[in-house]
């Protein structure tokens, strides 16, 4: 048998060409933009997207009688996009066509709105792949809070005035929530590092006939946080380095960490570059410190207790 060819470098995992225009209608610094042509070179173009109104719906719907990229799209309602990926998942497999269905949606969808039918396809173990871009915050209505807004961080929701100073709850973990439900596979992964997003993908794609996956996907939005359309990958970069979101993975309620960070930097090194953290005081710092380092420590002793 031929030796597996090892990959290097990220270029190496394209499959197929841009399947995008070269000019998109996203926000200038998105890194949006980067995870959409990504996830099409490395998982191929025979894919399936189903979408829903967000960030991304501008672009994967396409404009007035024309597209800007040549994936087959399906898009319907936010409560119905898991359902819809059954539908379409269980047809192929049915029909005999290899085809990957993905979801593709904001953490407004995905921890909110369509929680419920994501759940429950969790649950059931469906064929195919769910990638949650988590911008923190309802971002293409206007920056509302989201159930993943942090603590503290400021939105037009949650403002920060004379009787509250920005968002007073605690974001919810949905990566590891998802992994609670313990499918085929759960990831989390970033733009700044693309190596380990894109082993992600094609892990996702090589379990989709054994169940579910899920990829949650820490997405900054320069616009909504408040920081220069140049340093988007830096904040992912910063986030990971910082231990205030961890690189894991998960198979059937295992975990395994895929990127350790031997010295973390003070999570005040990722606050200071976005404006929606600027109002923290020391003790509010402190209790996103201590949330930050709860989350870490909790996939940590997962992955030594359940290792993968």
């Amino acid at each position: 048998m031929a030796e597996k060819k090892k990959l290097s470098k990220v270029f190496d995992y394209f499959k197929d060409e841009d399947q995008f225009a070269s000019g998109l209608s996203f926000c200038s610094g998105c890194p949006l933009e980067l995870l959409l042509r990504f996830v099409s070179r490395v998982l191929g173009k025979e894919i399936v997207i189903v979408g829903t109104p967000s960030c991304s719906a501008a672009v994967l719907y396409g404009q007035n009688i024309g597209a800007w990229h040549k994936l087959a799209y399906y898009g319907c309602i936010m409560t119905g996009v898991a359902s819809t990926a059954t539908g379409i998942s269980r047809y192929y497999r049915k029909t005999g066509k290899d085809a990957t269905v993905v979801c593709f949606t904001g953490d407004g969808c995905a921890a909110d709105i369509g929680f419920q039918p994501l759940s429950g396809a969790a649950e059931r173990d469906e064929h195919f792949i769910y990638i949650c871009y988590d911008n923190e915050g309802y971002m293409n209505t206007g920056i509302q809070r989201s159930s993943t807004t942090p603590f503290g961080a400021a939105t037009t929701t949650t403002p920060v005035g004379t009787n509250r100073r920005g968002n007073d709850t605690r974001g919810k973990n949905l990566p590891y929530i998802m992994a609670m439900h313990k499918g085929a596979y759960t990831a989390t992964a970033t733009l700044s590092h693309l190596d380990d997003l894109a082993k992600k993908l094609i892990k996702a794609k090589e379990k989709k006939d054994e169940g579910f996956s899920f990829l949650h996907i820490y997405c900054p939005c320069p616009t909504g946080w408040g920081f220069d359309t140049d340093l988007s990958i830096d904040v992912c970069r910063m986030a990971v380095r910082t231990n205030y979101y961890p690189l894991w993975e998960a198979e059937r309620g295992r975990f395994r960490m895929t990127h350790r960070v031997t010295k973390p930097k003070a999570l005040a090194d990722l606050l200071s570059r976005i404006k929606k953290f600027s109002h923290l005081n020391e003790e509010e710092v402190g209790l996103l410190e201590t949330e930050a380092e709860e989350r870490y420590q909790l996939i940590e002793d997962m992955a030594e207790k359940w290792p993968l």
